[in-house]
């Protein structure tokens, strides 16, 4: 049975009230939670009754049953038979199969949760109007077919249709929403020729909150086409009958425009607001009914996402009347909406031609269409916004502005729209997908998926196959979000076998996308990238601008992940004027970004900064948090390679207050990371292992296996390395070369072996760490990492060194210098001129040596580098001990112990002074203290 033990026991806690959208995901086991709810519910559960209480939980009060009476009603008005075809959730038989016995026992409960949640609020008086809002409603249902020809059936909405848009609207009208209006005579089961009583006529005008309302009939009589038509006004308590007659169907449009203006006559409104509403009425300037039919028609379809129906509809039209502007514009959305950039264009560009002698209000809306097709955002934002002030009521032009905003990002000011798209019409899809879509995109998954629960329910019982495709693809966007890809792969997957079958090659290609995307974070990288190249191969069929500068980010974004940066800078500059066209500033972020990261890998780091500094002005002009962490984390990793650290820590710093304000784990991961890589730098050994420490325990709970990780173990596995702790440092670098040999990612298997060889080299086995040394540089050869160049360059120069080649060693060193100083790289060329000066001492150039690390120890102290001061102060006194010098060496000694000391004395970096480096530094400093106190 259908029991309050059920409803209260598995719907979520702490939301109070009730979201509407959450009982309602309860009631079809699609509870965000969790797979199936703890009771499953009973297959006779009447449909009717969840309808009832999901308009009961309505966030929106004004959209709740006002009183008890109209539940009543309303479930009265419901028990039809009535299929509810459920593909992906759990099917309910009809009402018809429903066992009549469990009826009044359901309406008990049901009146008795209604109770305990509401606690009389439903009984208690209607919301008021806001204030501002329109001072008159006007509603325009479809007209009844009187002439018994079946044949003409489809004249009834058509007629409505047309006078809504004939009448016009202002601030002080609002008519309302062909799709309002089909709702609520679906929920009440009329039909366009269904009788109105009285009764009947005020439910309707309640539902749709209108003062006045018009229906009537139409006649055939030979070939005139007679219009009955009447006007109730509420507000003033009357009923008129208007009537207006064609001579034939060709002449039924300028029927309307008299019947409109005898309507705008007869409205309680002043004569001021009547001659505005004159002003802005829109009508279509063709004059064929067959033309006007197909456009209608084509809007029906493209309101509910039905891209490929609406195409069909409009091709019709314009076949009928070449000449008909607003059937051309309309197509030219379409076309862009399924991809087919070159052909929107085409179309609109059409309809700009055909519109130069149309009145204002039509042609405003085409060309505040081609600025839409034409990707001038700006433009596009004005003219829309200019029409939604002239015409406030119609949800497509505000549906229009609403999804250019989501385009640019711009998603408070989307999310507003929508939100008054909703507060006008709570079932219009589309609106429900898009603030879905605002709310994944801006951080708030668990919010979106709410939203895109509901239009996925709406979609499934309409049948509306490509809309279902595209809530299945926002959900699936939802979930990569939430870290749940397995259920993101599931909703692709089901988007991608819908397009499939309906042969939407956009789709397909929006699909197989996302597909690689997940398959890419997963560590598939064979997969990812054939899924790539199959989008952008569609794409590029179909003349889609702006998904194919979207899939070649992505897969510059892939090449930068598996270290070919020649062929991601390629992928991003291709990429980026792209982006540019389609006026796309987000994609264009993320190219230029993409664009700095190849350059810093390939060791450009001037041309580096200049991409990442281009990248954070766009994105903190669009105020999307995570994107503008992203570039102060990149301009922080320039800015330690070139040994900026006080910098690149303040970018670091407001990096992670950025992530952590949007509750972004992964992002917080990623720059705890590299601020642990600028502890290694500055011999804060014990801080380093802790950052890194911390960022590969978010990434084990995250679940993610990618090149992140590799990154994360790699850079763990060094920092405990330098702090001394060799074990655990194997352990997780040879997780992280597994990793990246799984990757095929070369750069990133080279940096684990060259880590490996710093493992012994610490240890004082200098054979194993050159053979190390050696097989990353074999790897870097194929690659373009001109930073992993000079660093494996460097390990064997100072290999040689230790091991006593010192000529040999002081050579490469003053040339990798050279190269270091050339490309800013100032931790690189300090560590080649301490190398450069013990191979001096070790030749008994000790006047050279001195020289060299007086100029070391100012820049060590300039950059903060602990370990480099304490090894340059030991060489010095090391120098001036062998020339006799042994009270200043004394003072030397001094600080490289203090340095040590500080190094060791950090939480976690103890066993530092073990390495063989810093333990040579240490017990030298103490045995020749401790000869010149003897």
């Amino acid at each position: 049975m259908f029991t309050l033990g059920i409803l209260f026991s598995d719907l979520p806690t702490g939301k109070t009230p009730y979201r509407a959208d959450t009982v309602l995901a309860t009631l079809l086991n699609r509870t965000p939670e969790r797979a199936r709810p703890p009771v499953e519910l009973d297959p006779e559960i009447p449909r009717y009754l969840s309808d009832v209480v999901v308009r009961c939980l309505e966030i929106d009060p004004r959209l709740r049953y006002q009183s008890a009476s109209d539940i009543m009603k309303d479930l009265e008005a419901q028990r039809r038979p009535r299929t509810t075809l459920l593909q992906r959730l759990p099917r309910f038989r009809t009402v018809e199969e429903f066992p009549t016995k469990w009826i009044a026992p359901g309406l008990a409960l049901l009146l008795l949760f209604l109770g305990v949640v509401f606690r009389q609020k439903i009984f208690g008086p209607s919301t008021q109007p806001k204030p501002g809002a329109p001072a008159a409603s006007l509603a325009i249902l479809p007209f009844r077919n009187a002439s018994g020809d079946p044949g003409l059936d489809w004249l009834g909405p058509e007629l409505a249709e047309l006078l809504s848009t004939d009448v016009g609207q202002s601030a002080s009208l609002q008519t309302v929403s062909s799709e309002r209006l089909r709702q609520i005579l679906h929920d009440l089961q009329l039909t366009p020729n269904s009788s109105l009583d009285p009764a009947t006529l005020q439910r309707l005008a309640d539902s749709s909150s209108a003062q006045t309302v018009v229906w009537g009939q139409y006649d055939r009589l030979g070939d005139k086409i007679r219009i009955d038509a009447k006007l109730q006004d509420s507000k003033r308590d009357r009923t008129t009958a208007l009537k207006e007659e064609a001579p034939n169907k060709d002449a039924i449009p300028a029927a309307v425009d008299r019947l409109a203006q005898a309507i705008r006559k007869n409205l309680a409104l002043s004569p001021s607001v009547v001659k505005e509403l004159e002003a802005q009425a829109f009508k279509p300037s063709s004059k064929s009914l067959a033309a006007l039919r197909g456009y209608n028609e084509g809007l029906e379809f493209l309101r509910q996402g039905s891209n490929l129906e609406a195409q069909k509809r409009f091709e019709a039209s314009i076949k009928e009347d070449p000449e008909f502007a607003l059937a051309y514009s309309t197509l030219a959305q379409t076309c862009a909406n399924l991809g087919r950039d070159s052909e929107a264009e085409q179309y609109s560009r059409k309809a700009v031609d055909l519109s130069e002698k149309l009145p204002p209000p039509e042609k405003y809306r085409i060309a505040a269409g081609h600025t839409r097709i034409m990707k001038d955002n700006a433009k596009a934002i004005e003219s829309y916004g200019n029409l939604a002030k002239a015409a406030p009521g119609d949800l497509d032009v505000q549906f229009g502005l609403a999804r250019i905003y989501e385009d640019t990002g711009s998603f408070d000011q989307a999310r507003d729209l929508y939100s008054k798209i909703l507060g006008s019409d709570p079932k219009h899809l589309e609106a429900l997908a898009g603030i879905g879509r605002v709310e994944v995109q801006s951080g708030n998954p668990q919010k979106g998926l709410d939203y895109l629960n509901r239009a996925l329910t709406l979609t499934v019982e309409a049948g509306n196959d490509e809309e279902q495709a595209w809530i299945m693809q926002a959900m699936g966007a939802a979930y990569v979000t939430l870290n749940k890809f397995d259920e993101a792969l599931r909703d692709y997957q089901a988007a991608l076998d819908i397009r499939t079958r309906l042969g939407q090659k956009r789709g397909i290609a929006d699909s197989v996308y996302a597909i690689a995307e997940v398959e890419d974070s997963q560590g598939k990288s064979a997969l990812a990238l054939k899924g790539y190249n199959q989008a952008l191969e569609l794409r590029r069929e179909i003349g889609d601008r702006k998904g194919t500068g979207d899939v070649l980010i992505d897969l510059g974004n892939f090449d930068l992940n598996h270290g070919q940066y020649d062929q991601s800078l390629k992928m991003s500059k291709e990429a980026l004027p792209i982006e540019r066209d389609v006026g796309n500033q987000k994609n264009q972020a993320l190219a230029l970004n993409n664009i700095g990261a190849a350059f810093f890998y390939k060791g450009q780091y001037d041309d580096a900064r200049t991409y990442y500094e281009q990248a954070l002005q766009l994105r903190e002009k669009l105020k999307v948090p995570g994107d503008s962490a992203d570039s102060l984390h990149n301009l922080a990793e320039v800015s330690t390679y070139l040994g900026e650290y006080n910098q690149a820590l303040d970018y670091y710093l407001r990096a992670l207050e950025l992530r952590r304000g949007a509750g972004d784990k992964r992002g917080a991961a990623i720059d705890s990371n590299s601020m642990g890589v600028l502890f290694d730098y500055q011999g804060r050994y014990g801080a380093a292992v802790a950052s890194q420490e911390d960022a590969l325990k978010t990434f084990r709970q995250l679940g993610e296996r990618n090149y992140y990780l590799a990154e994360i173990l790699n850079g763990y596995g060094h920092a405990l390395t330098e702090a001394g702790r060799w074990d655990e440092a194997q352990k997780s670098l040879q997780e992280a070369l597994a990793l990246g040999r799984e990757l095929k990612n070369q750069p990133l298997m080279a940096e684990t072996l060259d880590f490996q060889g710093d493992v012994f080299f610490y240890r004082g086995d200098f054979k194993s760490a050159t053979a190390l040394y050696e097989q990353a540089s074999e790897i870097v050869r194929r690659t373009s990492d001109q930073h992993l160049r000079l660093t494996y360059r460097f390990d064997l120069a100072k290999v040689a060194v230790q091991e006593g080649r010192s000529q040999e060693g002081i050579k490469a060193l003053r040339a990798l210098a050279q190269e270091g100083d050339s490309q800013g790289l100032k931790y690189l060329s300090v560590e080649c001129s301490t190398y450069v000066a013990q191979a001096l001492i070790n030749l008994k150039k000790y006047s050279e040596a001195q020289q060299e690390l007086e100029q070391v120890r100012s820049r060590s102290e300039k950059l903060g580098l602990r370990s480099q001061l304490a090894t340059c102060h030991y060489l010095l006194a090391t120098a001036l001990r062998l020339t006799g010098k042994d009270a200043a060496a004394a003072g030397h000694y001094h600080e490289a112990l203090s340095l040590l000391d500080g190094i060791r004395g950090e939480p976690g970096a103890d066993q530092a002074i073990g390495r063989a480096d810093l333990k040579l530094i240490y017990t030298d400093s103490n045995r020749w203290l401790q000869a010149a106190k003897g």
